[in-house]
């Protein structure tokens, strides 16, 4: 790759987003609360509805209501050690929760975004890593490409302070520093002058990390002063199969079908019918303004100690005025204009419209509803639908994150020459470079649900624990389930103690041929043959009782 094809890739990069500027600032104004920031009439009373944020995080509710998470599975080739490399991954996506929904919320708000595994000089080997989410105009993609994984190119563009790109490149970069620029600032509205009298701490330098995926070559540059900084042949971080593997991970939930390398903002679906929201909410304000009490009087014709009097608004108080003319022609009340009941119509179906590009259901926003029990099943079906699709996407990037992880954390370990220990089940073990490079089948642990959709689960489990014994389901298998599923003490799977025999001194203990009533009333084999909810999760929890091995 040549510095003339950097400089091609970034002025298109750069044109992309610049056409899209003023698009993603309405749409994060719309997320933040700001819609009405830059109107400058203070005349005029502006509203704006918390709508934008509450969509956006609506869908948040529903991706991420467990800790992300995957499970791991040995490959054909049985490389590596599948439940140790697990366990190293959970724990550093445990950590990365807060990066995975920030990369989530601005995919939302925006047309897609990114995880960039960023390498620190932190010294413990599994904090090398730091997960930080990206938003979309700072990495590059070759949107030629018919997925991520045939791209030409990928490159990130970023910005260091003077000492930080001294320390890692090495040379002077005080004539290069300047002002770092934000997105969202026009370049008329920029001073790119350096201030004078200021820390270097306070300059940067515009990094373009580029991966040249073609000739597998990793590549530094910056456009400040036109030169390469460093590069690394071949790129560093490799898979099982010795191809490259980036730190740079993508997260779509919607892309433009001839154009897959490019998103599609979950917000644009609905912004027009927020911004009309606003318009409309904006208009009754100053309308119930107007509507205050208002009086047309003859100048001259009333004291101010009588106007006192008539606005003060005391019931039953009467007011005596000197004046032979009649009173109407003195003190008149403002006629109003009555806000025309076509705006409150317009503003139910603007709403309609919002809610109708919404893919979840109005109950998983916190909206209250009038359907019974089985439509909210089925619209919770519907919703879990709908927010699976968008799920597989989420998992998509997580699976990614891991495989990514494993690569870069065998080169640290190579790096460090000597294994570490990791606790697994209360006992520890050695971890080694090799136990990492494996080809690994890597599933993302299910996590995409809403509390109604957990609910109807949970209660066909519950429902069907019969029937899964039947079926020949272990006991102890049914009750590490419902331990899961319903979120339960993990104490609770531990065998209780065997109870006391007459043999042991136990006075009173029943004979294990005679079956004992509960407290219901039943037998437990009339248990077993009209289970309920609650009889049936007893049994499974408390042991077993009427349940076979």
């Amino acid at each position: 790759m040549k510095t003339n094809d950097v400089k091609v890739i970034l002025a298109a990069h750069d044109a992309h987003w610049e056409d899209r500027r003023d698009e993603m600032e309405r749409y994060k104004s719309v997320y933040e609360m700001e819609f009405w920031e830059k109107q400058k009439n203070p005349s005029q009373i502006r509203i704006q509805t918390n709508d934008g944020y509450g969509y956006i995080e609506s869908f948040q509710a529903s991706l991420f209501a467990k800790n992300p998470a995957i499970v791991l599975k040995a490959g054909l080739k049985a490389k590596g050690d599948a439940k140790k490399s697990q366990h190293i991954v959970n724990n550093f996506l445990l950590k990365s929760r807060s990066a995975i929904e920030g990369a989530s919320r601005m995919a939302l708000i925006y047309p897609n975004s990114f995880l960039k595994l960023a390498v620190t000089d932190r010294e413990g080997v599994y904090d090398r890593v730091l997960p930080v989410a990206v938003p979309p105009w700072e990495v590059i993609v070759d949107q030629d490409a018919p997925r991520w994984d045939m791209q030409r190119y990928t490159g990130h563009i970023y910005w260091m302070t003077v000492p930080d790109a001294e320390k890692r490149f090495g040379g002077t970069f005080k004539a290069d520093g300047v002002p770092m620029r934000n997105f969202f600032e026009k370049n008329d509205d920029v001073d790119d002058t350096k201030p004078s009298g200021v820390s270097d701490m306070f300059l940067y330098v515009k990094i373009i990390e580029m991966y040249d995926l073609m000739n597998d070559k990793l590549y530094w540059y910056t456009p400040t002063s036109d030169k390469w900084l460093d590069s690394a042949s071949p790129i560093p971080f490799r898979d099982s199969g010795d191809d490259p593997v980036l730190p740079i991970i993508p997260m779509y939930y919607n892309r433009i079908p001839d154009q897959p390398m490019i998103g599609y903002s979950a917000m644009k679906r609905v912004y027009d019918q927020l911004y009309e929201m606003n318009i409309i909410r904006s208009f009754q304000a100053n309308a119930v303004r107007k509507a205050s009490r208002q009086w047309l009087v003859k100048k001259g014709s009333i004291t101010e100690e009588e106007m006192a009097q008539v606005t003060s608004g005391v019931d039953g108080l009467f007011i005596e005025v000197e004046s032979e003319e009649p009173l109407d022609s003195l003190i008149r009340p403002v006629p109003h204009v009555q806000v025309p009941f076509e705006v409150t119509q317009y503003m139910r179906e603007v709403s309609k419209d919002k809610d109708s590009g919404s893919v979840t259901a109005p109950f998983t926003r916190g909206e209250v509803t009038k359907a019974t029990a089985t439509e909210i099943a089925a619209l919770a079906a519907y919703t879990t639908s709908e927010i699976g699709r968008m799920a597989r996407e989420r998992d998509a990037s997580i699976e990614g994150m891991a495989i990514s992880y494993l690569a870069m954390m065998k080169v640290f370990l190579e790096e460090q020459d000597m294994p570490t220990m990791v606790l697994l089940e209360g006992t520890a073990a050695v971890v080694k470079a090799e136990d990492l490079n494996g080809d690994f089948i890597v599933f993302a642990a299910d996590q995409a649900s809403t509390p109604i959709s957990e609910a109807i689960r949970n209660q066909r489990i519950l429902q069907n624990a019969q029937l899964f014994q039947a079926l020949g389901v272990p006991n102890q298998r049914i009750k590490e389930e419902l331990v899961r599923t319903m979120q339960l003490p993990e104490d609770w799977l531990e065998e209780p103690p065997p109870p006391p025999t007459p043999e042991a001194g136990g006075a009173g203990i029943p004979s294990p041929a005679k079956e004992q009533p509960t407290a219901g009333g039943m037998a437990p084999n009339e248990l077993i043959g009209s289970p309920s909810q609650g009889n049936v999760s007893d049994q499974i929890l408390g042991g077993g009782v009427g349940f076979t091995q």
